[in-house]
């Protein structure tokens, strides 16, 4: 017979998973994670990804959003902020959810990017002005 963990994942909506499996497989922030029976506890964060979990040769696959972990005594807590079962998953929305979240970053790169060219002005500006300064005392130093 095998070892079992208490898996519970939550979401503010609702309690999606609450059962007993042998395996659990977690998008962590600094990579994945396996979860076995008598795992060392921690806690951890985890990155939007592919959550799994095995019982009884089954394995069922969720899509989670970022959150946390923690595992102790053989229970593995899940708190996340969206969760949906893969097979759940509305192909159309997360394309669409996808390609906004995109727009988003390429506009927050475009920003940043401007604001690194104008410091990047700003400080050629500014390093002439002082080579200028330099200059004016070298000149008056060598009178």
């Amino acid at each position: 017979m095998a070892d079992y963990l208490k898996l519970s994942l939550v979401t503010p909506e609702k309690q999606v998973v609450n059962e007993e499996v042998e395996q659990v497989n977690v998008p962590g922030s600094e990579g994945d994670l396996g979860i076995l029976y008598d795992h060392a506890s921690l806690i951890t964060n985890l990155r939007p990804g592919n959550l799994s979990y095995e019982k009884d040769n089954v394995t069922t696959e969720l899509i989670v959003s970022q959150g946390y972990m923690e595992v102790t005594d053989n229970r593995v807590i899940i708190l996340a902020e969206s969760a949906e079962f893969l097979q759940e998953v509305d192909r159309e929305r997360a394309e669409k959810a996808k390609s906004k979240a995109l727009e988003i970053e390429q506009s927050e790169f475009i920003k940043l990017q401007d604001r690194v060219d104008k410091m990047e002005e700003e400080s050629k500006r500014s390093n002439s002005v002082t080579i200028r300064k330099l200059e004016k005392r070298i000149n008056n130093l060598s009178k």
